[in-house]
Order: C-alpha cells, then sequence, then structure tokens
C-alpha cells in the first residue's frame, strides 16, 4: 500500500503506482478517469491540471485522447494525424481531436505540425409560414402581437 503522505504535494511527485489505481488516483490527484486509462493520458492530464486548466477542458481532453488512443499510436505524431484526417466526421471534431493531441504532444515534447481544418457555416433553418402561424395562434395576445409584428417585418420566409 502506498502512502499517502509520502505522495501529496506536486503532480509530479505521485508515482505511476497511484495513477494505475483509480480510487487512490482519484484521491490523490482530484482526477476521476473510469475504466483502463492509459498512464500516458493520465500523466498528461495531470500536468495539464497543474498548468491551471478546467476540469470541463480535463474532461473533454480525456475523452479525446482516449479516442485517439484507441485508433493509433500517441507517441507517433504521424499516426495520430493519419488517424485524425482519415475519421469519417465533421470537421469540427477532428479539430478537437487535434487541439487534444496538441496539448499531449507539449507536454511530451514530441514536434508535429498541427493540421488547420476549416468547417463550413451552416445556413440557419428558415421556418415556413405556416410554422409561424402555428406559433402565433398558440401563444398569449401579447405574445402574439409581438410575433406577428416580427413575422410581418421580414422574419418570414418569401
Amino acid at each position: 500500500m502506498i502512502s499517502h503522505e509520502k505522495n501529496r504535494g506536486f503532480a509530479g511527485d505521485i508515482s505511476i503506482e497511484v495513477l494505475v489505481q483509480p480510487r487512490l488516483r482519484a484521491q490523490l490527484t482530484g482526477l476521476r478517469v473510469c475504466g483502463n486509462v492509459d498512464e500516458k493520458v493520465v500523466n498528461t492530464l495531470i500536468r495539464l491540471r497543474s498548468s491551471g486548466l478546467s476540469e470541463g477542458t480535463l474532461r473533454n481532453l480525456a475523452f479525446n485522447l482516449k479516442h485517439l488512443a484507441k485508433f493509433s499510436d500517441l507517441d507517433c505524431p504521424e499516426s495520430a494525424k493519419d488517424c485524425i484526417s482519415r475519421k469519417d466526421c465533421a470537421h469540427s471534431f477532428k479539430e478537437n481531436l487535434s487541439k487534444a493531441y496538441n496539448y499531449y504532444a507539449v507536454a511530451k515534447g514530441l514536434e508535429w505540425i498541427k493540421p488547420k481544418y476549416r468547417f463550413d457555416k451552416k445556413l440557419p433553418r428558415i421556418p415556413t409560414t405556416e410554422a409561424l402561424e402555428n406559433i402565433i395562434s398558440s401563444a398569449s395576445p401579447r405574445y402574439a402581437t409581438i410575433l406577428r409584428v416580427l413575422m410581418e417585418t421580414g422574419v418570414s420566409a418569401r
């Protein structure tokens, strides 16, 4: 059993044994990562946590890095870049994967050129006149007046 007092302090002072045991990892580092997580990912998350990233960001990075670890070798930048580029998904998700891997590469000292993804801006869906009439008819008299004015001043598709 590992002494809790010996391993308290900076994230770099925590031994690998603590990271493998989920109960101790959560208690000593504050990271609550489920399942078998690669030690490389957990060590990266600890470094990033000590640099001040928020818990929500760390959660997203953990998800993206675990996803990349399933399909590529994290220590090989070309493998990760190839995995990201071949993925059949939206460009915004590819951008998130490349951002997560960029954090990993910087933490591990790996050199790689981060790919740039442009995602198309989608046009807003304009409701039909019938849909607007249905909304106005089900609204209260006060909001029906407001919605009617908005519809007649150019909000509806003509």
